[in-house]
């Protein structure tokens, strides 16, 4: 088998992509082939190369045959949201927890509580980040993989929620409740 010094065959040539609304490369098509096994990129991301005459989707370049092989992703409507409706309603067990956590503190009021304030805060946020990740797992194994969902469901639960609506192109439902679940909790903390 020889090698081909074409310049007209598509694996020898630079290929281009676009994230973050930039341009990246030149890279050979192996390096693409790469970043999309690292999910780094995905058949939606627009690519380029000499002999193109726009960017495309790199599902409907021949660097997207791989993609060919494997199944579409599951039906948005046969995904379980148990995991994000958790999330969505979380920030009231969060305030009660908060309270009572509140209520320990009022036994000693003088004393610097850094240890129960920061309790307060990471029990939160670790419960939180556990339960976006597995959903964002699932999701993966649905055939979902988006770099966005895992950063924003380790860091900002509500970002989280809208992210995973548009990708699986739902209303927003569990984003909105946890918008209200939140404001209910702040309006439930407020001594009276």
């Amino acid at each position: 088998m020889s090698e081909t010094t074409n310049n007209d065959d598509s694996t020898s040539q630079d290929w281009y992509f676009t994230e973050n609304g930039q341009r990246k490369g030149p890279f050979p098509a192996a390096a693409l082939l790469d970043f999309l096994q690292a999910n780094r990129i995905s058949g939606d991301t627009s690519v380029w190369r000499k002999g193109l005459s726009d960017w495309q989707p790199l599902k409907s370049t021949e660097l997207g045959a791989p993609l060919q092989d494997a199944p579409p992703p599951v039906a948005p409507s046969s995904i379980n949201n148990a995991l994000v409706w958790i999330v969505a309603i979380a920030p009231i067990p969060y305030g009660v927890f908060g309270g009572v956590i509140d209520a320990i503190k009022m036994d000693d009021p003088l004393q610097p509580h850094r240890a129960l304030d920061l309790l307060a805060f990471v029990v939160p946020a670790l419960i939180n980040a556990a339960l976006c990740l597995a959903d964002e797992r699932q999701l993966k194994r649905a055939g979902y993989s988006d770099k966005w969902l895992t950063t924003f469901g380790f860091f900002l639960a509500p970002a989280y929620l809208f992210i995973r609506a548009k990708r699986l192109k739902q209303f927003p439902s569990y984003g909105i409740s946890w918008i209200a679940t939140f404001v209910v909790s702040i309006l439930l903390s407020i001594p009276y």
